[in-house]
């Protein structure tokens, strides 16, 4: 009978052994469960960190891509939901029913930044300044870090002749993100004040970046050196024949250029950036007296679109006539290629 106290031993190691096997197994199978619910939940968090970032400082078709992805994985959403009809709103402002909409979501919800960025901004096309400010400022204090609302908001302070504050949220933008259009627009600021200096500096901390090159340009006109004007709008035009370069996400942005203080035109597709750019290289060539140099650059013109051309030739006469009142010395000459090469092209 000894051999029973042997086996009952054995039982309790075989038992132990199993008990052990099965805490591991169950242990391993919680982590690897806990671990797959987790990923997806950090990954979905990084896409919504993602897609905020981008409607922070306007770059909406971007974030309207990020929603949708986030959202063909988890329909449910909510936050992806809204950055998905923010990013996508925003994208019709120009359109009728675009105030409904806005007012519709502002009801729902008046505490959100981006709906009363919009707001602001509509009220700021429709020449509703007062109403448009409220929106602005109620946007920023909502979300101090909404670069384009400090944006938009040095936009009015500049059309109000307001350069001190215009100068600031410029400032406000660019501490919350570097870009180049926020550079762009601080630049414009000094350009207006006629801080000439001040305006090439911040203009050029703006690399492979084609608006700016031509806002230097428009400078140089001013101070009578054409041929430095003629230098950075060949670079304007070599950037904007490199495709890498235009494939930038700054460099897919509309061009917001003034024809007059009431009156902006928008230059949306890569051919009329580049038309544009050879308007302005030609008026450099015509200007310094090298007549075919102007004409081979108009001859490098895209004239398919006749509507948009001649927004763009009202744009470009804009720029000559404030040319002419701040440089007497180009008057005479200004109104001749006026006459020549834009009065019998617009229609």
């Amino acid at each position: 009978m000894s051999f029973l106290p042997e086996l009952w031993h054995s039982l309790k190691k075989l038992m132990t052994i199993l008990v052990l096997l099965s805490l591991v197994i169950t242990g391993g199978w919680i982590a690897y469960l806990y671990d797959v619910a987790k990923k997806p939940q950090v990954a979905e968090k990084l896409l919504i960190v993602e897609g905020e970032n981008a409607l922070d400082i306007g770059n909406y078709i971007n974030a309207q891509r990020i929603f949708e992805d986030e959202l063909r994985v988890n329909p449910k959403n909510q936050q992806a939901i809204l950055g998905l009809t923010i990013a996508t709103i925003r994208q019709k402002l120009s359109q009728p029913e675009f105030k409904k909409t806005i007012d519709d979501l502002y009801q729902k919800d008046p505490e959100n930044a981006h709906i009363n960025l919009f707001l602001g901004e509509f009220y700021a096309a429709n020449k509703q300044d007062k109403k448009a400010l409220l929106h602005y400022k109620k946007a920023i204090t909502l979300n101090p870090r909404l670069a384009e609302a400090h944006f938009a908001l040095s936009l009015l302070y500049l059309k109000q002749d307001d350069y001190e504050n215009a100068k600031l949220e410029s400032l406000n933008a660019i501490d919350c993100a570097p870009l180049p259009k926020y550079r762009n627009n601080l630049g414009t600021i000094y350009f207006k004040q006629k801080h000439y200096e001040e305006a090439i500096k911040e203009y050029g901390k703006n690399k492979e970046y084609p608006l700016s090159a031509l806002e230097v340009a428009k400078i140089y006109w001013r101070l009578d050196y054409l041929s430095q004007a003629a230098t950075y709008q060949n670079l304007a035009i070599e950037w904007l024949n490199d495709k890498i370069i235009m494939d930038k996400p700054e460099n897919k942005i509309p061009w917001g250029l003034e024809i007059s203080p009431e009156k902006k035109l928008d230059l949306v597709t890569l051919e009329e950036k580049k038309n544009y750019a050879h308007y302005s290289l030609s008026v450099s060539f015509y200007l310094q007296g090298d007549k075919t140099g102007a004409e081979n650059e108009l001859k490098k013109i895209n004239n398919s679109q006749l509507g948009r051309q001649n927004e763009i030739i009202s744009l470009l006469t804009a720029d000559l006539d404030f040319l002419a009142q701040s440089n007497n010395n180009l008057t005479t000459k200004i109104a001749a290629y006026k006459k020549l090469y834009l009065e019998n092209l617009a229609l």
